[in-house]
């Protein structure tokens, strides 16, 4: 009969000595990494609480090697990173992913930093109702009478039509009938139709088609920038020959950009027909003449607007979200170099009263809808920067980098640079501890999102050393989201770099230097090779030039900054050149 298993004396196993620390077998993979007790509490241990640090665990494994679906558990705060691993990362993707860590990917895998970033980031007390959408159409009203005085116009117009919201049950013999909704014996026959939709497209004329055209073979591309789907640019202009206020828009914003370009070839249209007095012989007169017809169509907007905001079902369309892109879009065209309480800031802050009344977001199922959202928080991202505030949303993604196709990573992006800007903005009441970390993680995201990305990113077309007489050299990657991609992350790290406090000395100063120059020779290299009528990717320029001259000391490559960056207006047209007086206000206010 064997003995009782008690009774059989076990080998001793050897103790580690203090110095090494003792090694847990159990808890979390935190605390197991740093060899301290755990209370293995989920889905937060106290230990990482109190540290303030990611807790994670690893995932269980079922009979079948698989992890289990309530394997892991992560907290709502990450871990702060070293300055030195903050900062390490590569011009490279390739050449970057093979210094990621075991320990690095199994945390990307888990997580990604950017999922845990607090929200919202909006104050409470801001938050609107879902019912602020009529709100919105007020904010057009006054700012839509405001432009009048603003530009000296004669529009044969009824302001007092426009202070109010009218009753959803038009006049038939006031208004335009392509403004009417269906008759009730017109129902039947459009049963897949909204009331507030043409069931047959509507007729355009030949001064709106030079418009149409526009919009689709210019605008659209640069608000699909970061879009590949393409949805503003081959979906839109499908809903605006259904829907006027949809149509209007459109062709205001169209007008609005053809008169900041002023191009001889634009001076085909018909003004006439809007009751714009202009000499059409004088080709100074054109700007101001096209000027005036985007404004009719702004202001038959809002007359469209009038007679439908109140019906419960196009107030969650996605026409009225379209609709209030393309206005914002146009307010975008038409804003000053300062942009504190002007119109562009108020009619952003319109459409993310919507955005929360439809619940939409960067993850909507719906193309269409995820594509505007995205649009708008570009448009927000600039704004928030220009003002220091917080950008606007509230929303937060729920897919990890590890899961993003190229085409989602472009996106993702975009939200981290969000996040960057919330960093920076003027609203620094953390101690300096709490500011170090807080960048530090910042600068994990976009390292994760740098290591994230497929060859395909890389440039097709880059020369080693700058020709003689210049200071960059050309970079060319193709597609421009790709390359829009890579200019959003270089001024998202430079923004964080130049905002983020160090207590790491010489070292640390060197290193963020370095990573700095790096930056300013991307996103000018990538900005030299945009230089013709590349619409699309001087807009994602712009941005990224204008920060890499916040943290260039050297005069020579100032003044390369300054040429590249008023280059790029000038096939922009937008912001305004006074952009530059900045850029250079503040290298003098340096010295």
């Amino acid at each position: 009969m064997p003995m009782p298993s008690a009774s059989v004396p076990k080998p001793r196993k050897p103790r580690p000595s203090r110095a090494r620390g003792l090694r847990a077998t159990t808890g979390c993979l935190t605390c197991r990494k740093r060899r301290v007790k755990c209370d293995e509490l989920r889905p937060r241990c106290a230990t990482c609480a109190k540290s303030d640090r990611e807790c994670l665990y690893a995932p269980a494994i079922d009979c079948s090697g698989k992890p289990t679906p309530n394997g892991s558990s992560s907290a709502n705060t990450s871990t702060p990173p070293t300055q030195g691993d903050a900062l390490v990362t590569s011009s490279s993707p390739a050449v970057a992913a093979k210094s990621v860590s075991a320990d690095n990917e199994h945390r990307i895998f888990i997580n990604s930093p950017e999922l845990l970033f607090d929200s919202p980031l909006t104050n409470v007390a801001s938050v609107p109702s879902p019912h602020s959408v009529p709100e919105w159409y007020d904010l057009l009203a006054e700012d839509a009478i405001n432009n009048i005085d603003k530009y000296n116009l004669h529009l044969d117009l009824d302001r007092t039509r426009l202070s109010r919201r009218q009753s959803p049950v038009p006049d038939a013999g006031n208004i335009d009938p392509q403004l009417q909704v269906p008759k009730p014996d017109q129902e039947a026959e459009i049963s897949t139709q909204e009331q507030w939709n043409c069931p047959d497209n509507i007729p355009l004329t030949d001064d709106e088609l030079v418009l149409f055209h526009h919009y689709v073979s210019v605008i659209g591309p640069i608000l699909d920038l970061y879009d590949t789907s393409r949805q503003l640019t081959t979906t839109l202009p499908g809903l605006a020959v259904h829907n006027v206020g949809v149509l209007k828009s459109l062709l205001a914003v169209a007008a609005r950009h053809m008169a900041l370009i002023n191009e001889p070839q634009l001076h085909q249209l018909n003004l006439s027909e809007h009751s714009v007095e202009s000499d059409r012989s004088d080709q100074h007169n054109f700007p101001n003449s096209v000027l005036q017809v985007a404004t009719q169509y702004y202001y038959e907007t809002l007359h469209y607007l009038s007679q439908n905001l109140l019906y419960p079902s196009y107030s969650k369309s996605r026409e009225i979200v379209a609709t209030a892109l393309l206005i914002s879009t146009y307010e975008m065209f038409d804003a000053s170099g300062q942009y504190s309480n002007g119109a562009w800031e108020r009619h952003l802050r319109g459409i993310f009263w919507i955005q929360r009344s439809q619940n939409n977001n960067g993850e909507c199922s719906d193309p269409l809808r995820r594509a505007i959202w995205w649009g708008w928080i570009r448009q927000d991202i600039w704004v928030a920067f220009r003002e220091s505030r917080r950008v606007l949303t509230i929303w937060k993604p729920t897919k990890r980098i590890a899961d993003l196709s190229p085409d989602e990573l472009c996106l993702r992006i975009m939200y981290i640079c969000g996040r960057c800007v919330d960093f920076a903005a003027n609203e620094k009441k953390d101690g300096i501890i709490t500011r170090i970390d807080h960048g530090g993680r910042l600068m994990q995201a976009l390292k994760d999102w740098h290591h994230a990305l497929p060859p395909s990113f890389q440039p097709i077309y880059k020369v080693s050393q700058p020709e003689p007489g210049n200071l960059f050299a050309p970079i060319w990657i193709h597609p421009p989201s790709y390359a829009a991609a890579i200019q959003t992350f270089h001024f998202a790290r430079i923004i964080v770099l130049i905002n983020q406090p160090s207590m790491g000395g010489m070292d640390d100063f060197r290193l963020r230097q370095r990573f700095l120059d790096d930056s300013v020779e991307t996103v000018c290299g990538i900005a030299m090779m945009h230089h013709g009528k590349d619409h699309q990717g001087a807009f994602a320029d712009f941005k990224a030039l204008y920060a890499a001259g916040l943290c260039v000391q050297n005069p020579a490559k100032q003044t390369a900054i300054l040429h590249l960056l008023e280059k790029t207006l000038d096939i922009t047209k937008f912001p305004p050149k006074t952009l530059l007086n900045d850029l250079a206000n503040y290298w003098r206010a340096g010295k």
